[in-house]
């Protein structure tokens, strides 16, 4: 009963992470369900939704359907479909029941692509892992069709990884981090998710480095150092964004260092995506000697962490973290104030720092700026 969710929203699943990294590359985005786990992506976990023409479909698998294990009934619509929109691939996303019944989402793509004769790819999305493996795992599926191949490196380009409403909303920080970067004499091949698209992917492999701005990135970036041989750092620009293009500028000439943090005790919580609480702790001790604790809520990479990090595996953990009485200052999405008992709450500094893939369209419309003087005046409430 660890896992029980009794004030927070469960968190974006793996298929809204998978959605949401395809969303803006014409393809045909199949979600393998009964509607619920379509209509969670579409109303709650991706922004673009409203006023967008992106093609994201239900398969509207049914009780029969599912007990007889009826997959013709799958290829054969999106089939039809396909012949009038006319996509440049088709992905078909799992969900719970899937998983549970055991569909081979890979083989049924193969049938797809056979019949209609336009790329495919299947993806074993269960709806039980964070939104960030959903965006690697697509992300890897697509580059194998259209990236295949690694072009020649171009000297002094890098990549922007792991951008997605997810962790950052629709208010355009995709082209402000990219501007940040080619104003500091850096050029963007290709910002992963957003901005994207196909002939970008094909492109990035040509990549000299690769900046992983959130957790999600992160993976992206293991994936295309397998892959491809690109070598990465992972920062979120905060502030006045040159931490990251310190590191950026650092990492292209081949000076890389590992990630550390100053273990010190410390009574400010920063709680949310791994690499964006990294980068505002390391700001906050550059620029004001602030120090601070992460807690991690979605996925993880222990190589990222200090010494009194703490991954965040259910809702029951964070709560008594939160109302332990160790922090005056925590940073997090307004919906952890759920968690926080009342008498708790009324000694701690609360710092609102909306997260899409927490609170949703909840706190959507607060979110905080990343860059400029927006971003220093809530970075100072931090104490």
């Amino acid at each position: 009963m660890s896992k029980l969710c009794i004030s927070l929203p469960p968190f974006a699943p793996d298929y809204s992470g998978a959605a949401s990294a395809l969303f803006e590359l014409g393809g045909m985005i199949i979600i393998h369900d009964a509607s619920g786990c379509t209509g969670n992506y579409t109303s709650f976990d991706e922004p673009r939704w409203f006023g967008s023409s992106s093609a994201v479909y239900c398969s509207g698998l049914r009780h029969m359907d599912a007990i007889l294990g009826n997959d013709e009934k799958l290829i054969k619509e999106t089939a039809d479909a396909a012949g009038s929109i006319k996509p440049k691939f088709i992905a078909v996303l799992g969900s719970p029941v899937p998983t549970v019944i055991g569909t081979d989402l890979k083989g049924v793509a193969k049938e797809m692509e056979a019949i209609t004769g336009i790329p495919s790819i299947g993806l074993e999305t269960k709806g039980l892992a964070y939104y960030g493996k959903g965006i690697r795992d697509a992300t890897a599926e697509i580059m194998k069709i259209f990236a295949a191949e690694k072009l020649k490196t171009q000297k002094g380009t890098v990549n922007i990884l792991g951008m997605t409403p997810l962790d950052f909303h629709i208010n355009g920080w995709e082209k402000k981090f990219k501007s940040l970067f080619e104003e500091n004499g850096m050029e963007v091949i290709a910002c992963y998710n957003m901005g994207l698209t196909l002939d970008d992917i094909r492109n990035s492999t040509a990549a000299e480095l690769n900046i992983a701005v959130s957790q999600a990135g992160v993976q992206q970036a293991e994936y295309m150092k397998e892959k491809y041989g690109i070598p990465f750092v992972a920062v979120t620009p905060i502030g006045d964004g040159m931490t990251a293009v310190e590191k950026a500028r650092n990492a292209l000439d081949k000076n890389f260092t590992a990630y550390k943090s100053e273990a010190v005790t410390s009574d400010v919580l920063i709680a949310g995506d791994q690499i964006i609480s990294n980068s505002i702790r390391e700001y906050i001790f550059e620029r004001g000697g602030v120090p601070a604790d992460v807690a991690v809520l979605f996925d993880c990479s222990p190589e990222f962490m200090s010494v009194n990090d703490k991954l965040i595996k259910d809702e029951l953990q964070l709560r008594k973290l939160l109302n332990s009485g160790k922090y005056r200052t925590v940073v997090g999405d307004p919906m952890l104030k759920t968690i926080i008992d009342e008498d708790n709450l009324k000694s701690i500094n609360f710092v609102s720092l909306p997260h899409v893939a927490v609170s949703s369209k909840v706190h959507w419309d607060e979110y905080k700026d990343f860059l400029g003087s927006g971003a220093e005046k809530w970075l100072n409430s931090i104490k």
